[in-house]
């Protein structure tokens, strides 16, 4: 089954509130913003180089970028519809500052879990 790179990258840059621009300059790629469109569209897909200064860019692998990218495709998140609105909508209610919170503690919960760390539940 292949994986959809597009949306994921495209959910990963408007985390870090990034633009497709700000994204061709901080990979160094020799690209431009309609590329990264292309990309996050499906159009068109990276090679494994580019790719790999993507995950750079957020901080991630390239082989946790491919998992969270093939988990989303084959819909094996186990996230409830309802839920993930839920948490849309409660970010989308937080300030500037709030949100910028928000990001960094999921982040570091996702490390977090990344590494085996998990509190149980």
């Amino acid at each position: 089954m292949p994986i959809a790179i597009g949306p994921l990258v495209r959910k990963y840059r408007e985390r870090h509130r990034m633009t497709q621009q700000d994204l061709v300059e901080y990979t160094g790629l020799d690209r431009s913003a309609s590329y990264y469109s292309s990309i996050e569209t499906g159009r068109t897909s990276p090679t494994l180089a580019e790719l790999e200064a993507i995950a750079r860019v957020f901080r991630t692998t390239v082989i946790d970028f491919l998992q969270e990218a093939g988990e989303a495709s084959a819909g094996v998140r186990g996230r409830e519809p309802q839920e993930s609105d839920r948490v849309l909508a409660l970010f989308e209610s937080l300030s500037a500052p709030g949100r910028a919170m928000a990001v960094e503690l999921l982040d570091l919960m996702a490390e977090r879990e990344r590494r085996g760390k998990s509190t149980p539940e």
